[in-house]
């Protein structure tokens, strides 16, 4: 008969100090995110359609990190937008490009991460998809003493 091991070997919604870990993660790109869409919205002079998509999903994937709902879509859309700020792909009406094309990178990284581990306990992800006990009743065995 052959056991098979149905649990990994790093659980997608670890709690205790690493869940904590993945909640700074989350924390930190979130608001990374939201302060790079209201930079862009703020220092904008005119209303560019590309600049405007990037300040929308900049502040959606930053409040989805935060709550920690759809990671992976959240994460896969971070990683993108920050590595198109950090290649210079988006336009930036910043004057210090420099620092924000360091600071999208790091974002990026934290993003992939994130995307790796899982969104960890403390969040609505686990909330709707977490750990489940499946309990299976007994079956009742047949009786001896009935005719066949």
């Amino acid at each position: 008969m052959t056991i098979l091991k149905l649990r990994s070997t790093f659980p997608i919604f670890p709690d205790g100090t690493a869940g904590l870990g993945l909640l700074l993660l989350r924390i930190t790109a979130g608001v990374a995110l939201l302060s790079s869409g209201m930079i862009h919205f703020i220092a904008q002079q005119e209303a560019a359609v590309l600049t405007l998509v990037m300040v929308t999903l900049s502040s959606i994937c930053g409040v989805l990190l935060l709550f920690g709902l759809f990671n992976w879509l959240a994460c896969s859309l971070c990683t993108l937008l920050s590595l198109g700020t950090a290649l210079a792909l988006i336009p930036m009406p910043v004057s210090n490009l420099l620092l924000v094309q360091v600071c999208a990178g790091f974002t990026a990284v934290i993003a992939i991460a994130l995307l790796c581990l899982g969104p960890g306990a403390y969040s609505l992800d686990a909330r709707r998809h977490g750990r489940r006990e499946i309990i299976i009743p007994a079956r009742p065995r047949p009786s001896d003493d009935g005719p066949v």
